[in-house]
């Protein structure tokens, strides 16, 4: 009985290990297609919140990149495109957003979130992004606060996150342009 319990045991350490080997050889080569599949999401995400922009221009700070000056075919600005952290209700959002060059909101387009699922999940939907489109930074707030955005009900803390997280950015341009 022992010999067999042993016999079994040395073939489920093996196992083990085979399939760690296994995992390890996968996981270095995906991690590396991961970061280029969110390269891509990210100038696609430019382009989206931007659309009138040929190109985009980084605008850096030392190493870090504050945000993208957006141009188009001929080198002319029309605006800047960004992304910013946004602490949420239940976690980080990641925002990506385009303003032009008088400063209402060309785009907003959220990249991740971790939000309730069917209340502040909804951050994602057009419904919920498109009235942004058009904003003027004066007018970005919340509509029972004399502004142009409706909060999703039951989810006001992750539509102010995203006003907020947009907020800070404009600042930022503003400052750094």
């Amino acid at each position: 009985m022992d010999k067999e319990m042993g016999v079994v045991l040395l073939k489920l350490v093996v196992l083990s290990v085979v399939a760690a080997a296994v995992l390890g050889a996968i996981y270095i080569p995906t991690q590396v297609q991961l970061k280029i599949y969110q390269q891509e999401q990210k100038e696609l995400a430019l382009v989206d919140v931007m659309p009138l922009a040929d190109h985009f221009d980084p605008v850096k700070s030392g190493d870090e990149i504050l945000f993208y000056r957006a141009l188009d075919a001929d080198n002319n600005l029309v605006g800047y495109s960004f992304f910013h952290d946004q602490s949420g209700s239940q976690d980080m959002i990641t925002i990506a957003g385009g303003i032009d060059t008088e400063y209402k909101v060309t785009g907003v387009k959220i990249m991740s979130h971790a939000e309730t699922p069917g209340l502040g999940a909804k951050i994602t939907e057009s419904a919920f992004t498109d009235q942004f489109i058009g904003v003027a930074q004066s007018d970005l707030m919340l509509s029972k606060d004399g502004g142009a955005i409706d909060s999703i009900t039951g989810a006001t803390v992750s539509s102010v996150a995203i006003i907020d997280g947009i907020q800070v950015k404009i600042l930022e341009i503003k400052a750094n342009k």
